[in-house]
């Protein structure tokens, strides 16, 4: 960019989307954003997502009911993320027991 040229701030972030950190993160919040819509409204009440790293999505599941429920349509919803994505954000999905968050969190503080 030359530095007298006048730029549009909806250049500017788009280019940062495709180029930076920040871009994935945001991809990644959509993830958050459209829980509901990706999951169902029954299923996202009893489940929500937690973080990403490596492309594998960390999920809170309030039961081990819920948790096998969610093994049978893992795949589904990685399917349904990716393609809101339009491309591969997400290459697998772990759960883990809501009384086991708290260990979950403190295992990727270290």
């Amino acid at each position: 960019m030359k530095k007298n040229k006048v730029e549009h701030i909806s250049n500017i972030l788009e280019r940062m989307q495709k180029t930076t950190s920040l871009g994935k993160n945001l991809e990644q919040a959509k993830i958050w954003e459209h829980w509901e819509k990706l999951t169902g409204k029954h299923l996202g009440k009893h489940c929500r997502p937690h973080s990403i790293k490596d492309g594998k999505l960390r999920i809170i599941v309030e039961s081990p009911v819920w948790m096998h429920k969610l093994s049978y349509l893992k795949w589904d919803l990685l399917l349904r993320i990716n393609r809101m994505a339009g491309k591969e954000l997400v290459s697998d999905a772990f759960f883990v027991l809501a009384s086991d968050e708290d260990a979950l969190s403190t295992s990727e503080k270290k």
